[in-house]
């Protein structure tokens, strides 16, 4: 059904676009005939690569804006920027970075918890609360955000990311409601497993311990914790993002949606 997705006329920014889950969005956006600001984490010499990859492939324009979400002050200078830069906002957000924040409560340092909460969080809200407006004035506008299965369920270890991603869950409902007179929708897409970096990490400690290859302890991995046997995909999540973007998904608002490998269903 996305294969049949125009986007073409719209401007999208999402974040943590350099690398992982955030770039397929962008691609699968960009394939769309959408332009896109891309930002996240990159060396400045690797930027002209970044543009020429989405340039060379698509008709859409794009640029890249630097951004740390650290920090309030520099999240509100990024959006400024994009504002002076594109006056009219943007018609899709895609509030996609965001940091593990792993550690169990009685040891988990407060910075690793204000960092996760400032890039998971709040940078979302600063975002969103920037846009927001300029969608409904729009009368169109999309609002994704990038939540995780652990912001249904639980996991040892990982409360900060834990509250972060179930913090976005409730988040999406309220801009739903708040959107839903003014065709602007807001939802959470709830990764299980991906084959990503943040998944890679995982799957490269397994294999360094049981003394296998990297490609076996991914499959490994994946028949362990999913019925499917099979780690959610980049592309899957994009052409996820994408349908939410299209015309078809237009009642589609509040709602956290599980990509997971049938994970929570057990």
């Amino acid at each position: 059904m996305a294969d049949n997705v125009s986007l073409k006329g719209r401007l999208a920014l999402v974040t943590g676009s350099t690398t992982g889950i955030g770039r397929g969005i962008a691609h699968g956006l960009a394939k769309r005939g959408c332009s896109v600001i891309l930002t996240g984490l990159i060396k400045e010499e690797e930027i002209p690569g970044l543009l020429s990859e989405f340039q060379s492939k698509y008709e859409g324009e794009f640029q890249f804006i630097p951004s740390d979400f650290l920090l309030g002050e520099t999240t509100e200078s990024f959006c400024k920027q994009v504002i002076a830069e594109y006056p009219g906002g943007v018609d899709i957000l895609v509030n996609n970075a965001g940091l593990p924040g792993r550690g169990p409560i009685e040891s988990l340092p407060f910075k690793v918890w204000n960092d996760t909460l400032a890039v998971n969080l709040t940078a979302p809200f600063l975002l969103t609360q920037t846009f927001f407006p300029l969608m409904k004035n729009k009368g169109w506008g999309r609002v994704i955000n990038m939540a995780s299965q652990m912001g249904l369920i639980g996991g040892d270890g990982k409360l900060a990311y834990c509250t972060t991603k179930a913090g976005l869950i409730g988040f999406s409902r309220v801009v739903a409601l708040e959107g839903a007179q003014f065709g602007v929708t807001c939802n959470a897409i709830c990764p299980g497993f991906v084959d990503a970096p943040m998944c890679h990490s995982m799957v490269e400690k397994e294999a360094a311990l049981k003394g296998i290859s990297f490609e076996q302890s991914k499959l490994e991995f994946a028949e362990q914790r999913t019925p499917m046997a099979r780690l959610v995909t980049i592309d899957d999540l994009a052409e996820l993002a994408v349908f939410l973007c299209s015309e078809a998904a237009s009642c589609i608002s509040g709602s956290p949606i599980p990509i997971d490998s049938a994970n929570m269903a057990r």
